[in-house]
This record gives structure tokens, sequence and C-alpha cells, in this order.
């Protein structure tokens, strides 16, 4: 089923996957997502002053981390305009509350002007748990593991070991020899799935995929596990930024066939509203050609008159039969026998 363009909006995010020592102290952050996320009237009075005096611009921005706690966060932005943005105050207290060290990855998403949502990710590069569940209950965010791609990677690709071990049971990859990928666009892509001990790997399907998406080293992979080896997937840039994809139609899939030639209604069924189906039905309930025999007309050229009744003068005992070639030889027969006797 096609999806509409407003279907494929998402909120603006930023991948970084492998966090630098420097990176715990400053977060450097693109341009473009400091934008967004910098709220203009969050400045107070007092770092106004610090801004003239370091001839930098800071805003102060809210960062809700896993835990729910909010912490308050500066937001640089380079005063040359080249674009350059970087977390500063406040953000190598919260790496430290964390837990953050070098190999550890982070996603921010923009909730609103001035507000960030924070998601953390182990050196597994799957997503950090900072408390344990209770038995039985179910927690709100999906298993998650990101992947920065690297040159091993685009002919083949292999699923984190502890993602594997954590949440991909030895059940679910012996029985099943495809993962389903849910790209972006809402197609769906078979992907073969290759067990070698302990890893298992994407393998066939999985270059065609990365092909169709204009995918190579250094973009950022965002996999979320939907459970039955079903995976959606979210496409970073090089830079962090969420990589934006348009189009008008969007159709199932398969694997190295590329998108498959889904049927598509025709334009006559398509324009018939439910109430002028109904309708339909109740004409042909009542048609001459009698209560068990569907009209041929096409549900848009019947004409509907509201003040005139449809009359029946079949009775209700009777009954009407299709006449076939068999069924015409067979009373051909009969009657050249009943001739011929008489």
């Amino acid at each position: 089923m096609p999806l509409s363009a407003g279907s494929l909006r998402r909120r603006p995010k930023f991948a970084a996957p492998l966090l630098s020592p420097a990176c715990l102290h400053r977060l450097s952050v693109p341009g473009e997502f400091a934008a967004r996320l910098d709220d203009d009237d969050a400045a107070g009075v007092g770092e106004e002053e610090e801004e003239e005096e370091s001839g930098r611009r800071a805003a102060a921005v809210l960062v809700v981390c896993p835990l729910g706690k909010v912490w308050r966060v500066e937001l640089r932005r380079s005063p040359a305009g080249d674009g350059e943005a970087w977390l500063g105050g406040g953000w190598s207290e919260l790496a430290a509350a964390h837990g953050l060290g070098e190999g550890w990855g982070v996603v921010l998403r923009l909730e609103r002007r001035g507000v960030a949502s924070l998601r953390v990710f182990d050196p597994g590069f799957c997503l950090a748990r900072f408390c344990t569940p209770h038995a039985g209950m179910r927690t709100k965010d999906r298993p998650r593991f990101i992947k920065l791609l690297q040159q091993e990677d685009l002919e083949k690709m292999k699923i984190p070991e502890k993602f594997v071990q954590q949440h991909l049971t030895e059940t679910y990859t012996n029985n099943h020899q495809n993962a389903i990928i849910v790209c972006p666009l809402g197609k769906f892509w078979r992907v073969e799935l290759q067990r070698e001990q302990p890893d298992v790997l994407l393998r066939d399907g999985w270059a065609p995929f990365l092909a169709a998406h204009d995918l190579s080293e250094g973009n950022i992979l965002l996999f979320r596990y939907e459970g039955n080896m079903v995976f959606t997937v979210e496409v970073f840039l090089q830079n962090g930024c969420l990589k934006e994809y348009k189009t008008a139609a969007l159709y199932l899939t398969d694997g190295t066939e590329g998108p498959s030639n889904a049927p598509q209604q025709s334009a006559a069924k398509v324009g018939v509203s439910p109430v002028k189906r109904k309708r339909t039905r109740r004409i042909e309930g009542t048609c001459l050609e009698g209560p068990n025999r569907k009209s041929r007309a096409s549900p848009i050229s019947v004409k509907v008159e509201p003040h005139k009744k449809h009359v029946s003068i079949v009775s209700q005992n009777s009954f009407t039969k299709e006449m076939t070639a068999y069924s015409i030889h067979s009373l051909l027969v009969s009657a050249s026998a009943s001739a011929v006797f008489i």
C-alpha cells in the first residue's frame, strides 16, 4: 500500500557511533542539527554577557537521558558562521554520570526547540540498559544496535555478537534463512542470514540494499529489532544527521530482484465511494437478473434512481440457471432422442 509523503517525516536526529576521548568533554554536532535544536529564548541575561566576552554564541538546551533525568547543557556555535557547533558546559558531567567512555555511541533526537532525548550505545554497539527490568515487565525501548559502515561491511555485515547473544536465539537463526529489513522508505528487503559460529551475517541481498539506498563507507545505520527476524533501520549521513528519503509510492521489495510490481487498483475501482458500493449491492439484489445473479455493470456506470423501485418478475419459488455449452449440447441430444422415439 502506498505511503503518503507526510508519513515519511521523521524527527531530526544526530548519531555519533564511536565517541573519542575529546567527545566526552565537547561533543561536536552538525550545524544543521544545532540550528533546529537551538532555542533562541533559552539564554539568560548572565549568559548573554558571557557570550559577549567569549565572542561565542551559547544557548541552553535540555537533554532528557534514558532514566528520565533532565540535564541542562550548553549549545555553542562558532561566530565565524562556518556551521561549527558543539555541546559544551554540562555535557562532560552528563557523560560521566552515565559512564560514557571511548568507543561508546550516542543518538540525540530533537523533541522540540531546546529539548532533545538521548539514547546511549555501549562498546558492543547495543542499546545500553541502565536498569534491569523486573521479570515479566516489558520495556518501552525495543532492542537496538548501531553500526558504522566499514569497507568490510559493504558485501556482508556482521550483526554485533552481543546483540546476537541477547536477542537472537538459536531457534530464530536456525529456523530463519532470511531477515526482513524495513528501510526508511517503508519497503521490505529480504537478506539471507549466514551462520558462522558465533557470528550471524547479513549476506545475499545486503549489497543491493546498500546500493539502492546510496550507502557507502562512513554511513551510520541504526537497527531496531521488531521480533521474528524483522528489523527497521534508520540511515544517517557521514556527518551524523538523519538521511531523508523522498518518494511518491512505496511498495514491497524482494531481495536482489529490486522493487516488485505490486498490483495497483484501477482508477475506476479506486474512485467508487463506500456509499455508492452499498447502493450498488442493493440494486444488484433487486435486479431483473434474479436475486442470486451479480450484475456485470461497472459500479460507476450504475445510475441510482431514488424515486423508482425495481420490481422483480421472477417468483420467489423459481430459480435461475446459467446455460453452458455442455448443458445446451445435452439438451439438444435429449431432444433428438425424443424425436426419433416418436
